[in-house]
């Protein structure tokens, strides 16, 4: 029998250097095949929003029925970046979408609240393990809580500002901490251990590999081998890590430059106006960001109890 192929799969959370690592980091690493995600290119990623899809949104009829097509999906993805399909070498899949899901909003559905569970996501994982004859190794990095929680508001605020209750950091605190399940904003899945538990509960100890953010990025090296033993340290350069903007007044405004994309014929009057329609979907929303989402000792403390205190049964 042949050694079944390994998919080491990155997951995130949202900012915590993931970019940084899919633009100048996981493509690099020799010996395996990066298959995702491009950066700021969406359409070089429907393979990765197909498998989130299909992990974390699909009815259980649409993932029996899709399984196998992203299987060949993904095949053709190697195809056409590597030039054949040669199972002795590891596929390296990242997209922070697939944890993102549990927390909202996101590309997948923009109402705010979250109807993915992580249980779900394991399952589901193991069969593919089954039906593709796979091994899925799960790469995790962490980051404070409330970092992750104010920085990620601040990146989505163009959706949540649409949200009614969540106009503000203080009512996305209030949601998240106390609101009943039809509100569920994932914020149990940033409790310390709760998600890396699930995962090696589901998946097994062995193949769970996780790093706090600060540990990863260190001494002027990406330290790969800290996180996952099989990888290289590679050094970071000028690598601009993820996570280090910030304005005055603790407000973050992460990932608000615009995305172009490229079309024919080329006309300044059309580009001008894609330009102006963008600028008001994307940036109009920010004007006053450093008021609805600054955060306040109150909210600090309020996150650190849910955060710390007991968890539900």
């Amino acid at each position: 029998m042949t050694a079944m192929r390994k998919i080491v799969l990155h997951i995130g959370w949202p900012k915590t250097g993931t970019t940084t690592l899919q633009r100048h980091v996981l493509p690099r690493l020799a010996g395996y095949r990066y298959l995702g995600k491009t950066p700021f290119s969406r359409g070089e990623n429907a393979h990765l929003f197909h498998l989130i899809h299909l992990l974390a949104y699909a009815s259980r009829e649409r993932f029996e029925e899709t399984r196998m097509t992203l299987l060949e999906e993904l095949e053709s993805q190697e195809r056409t970046l590597f030039g054949d399909v040669d199972p002795a070498i590891p596929w390296i899949l990242s997209d922070e979408g697939i944890l993102s899901s549990l927390l909202k909003p996101s590309l997948h559905q923009h109402h705010g609240y979250s109807t993915a569970s992580l249980e779900q996501i394991t399952e589901r994982l193991l069969i593919l393990e089954q039906e593709w004859q796979v091994t899925f190794d799960i790469l995790l990095v962490e980051r404070d809580p409330k970092e992750v929680l104010h920085a990620y508001y601040a990146q989505l605020y163009h959706l949540f500002n649409k949200i009614p209750g969540l106009k503000s950091f203080q009512d996305y605190v209030n949601t998240g901490t106390n609101a009943p399940s039809m509100q569920d904003l994932g914020f149990r899945y940033l409790r310390p251990g709760y998600t890396t538990g699930l995962l090696r509960k589901h998946l097994g100890a062995e193949r769970i590999f996780s790093i706090q953010l600060d540990h990863l990025f260190q001494g002027g090296m990406v330290k790969l081998s800290h996180w996952y033993p099989p990888f290289p340290d590679v050094p970071a350069n000028k690598i601009p890590v993820e996570n280090k903007r910030t304005v005055d007044k603790d407000t973050k405004l992460a990932h608000l430059r615009p995305i172009w994309t490229p079309k024919k014929p080329f006309t300044v009057l059309g580009f001008l106006r894609q330009v102006k329609a963008l600028y008001k979907l994307q940036h109009s929303p920010h004007k006053q960001l450093e008021v609805p989402i600054t955060m306040q000792d109150a909210d600090r403390d309020k996150l650190h109890g849910f955060m710390t205190g007991p968890r539900e049964q």
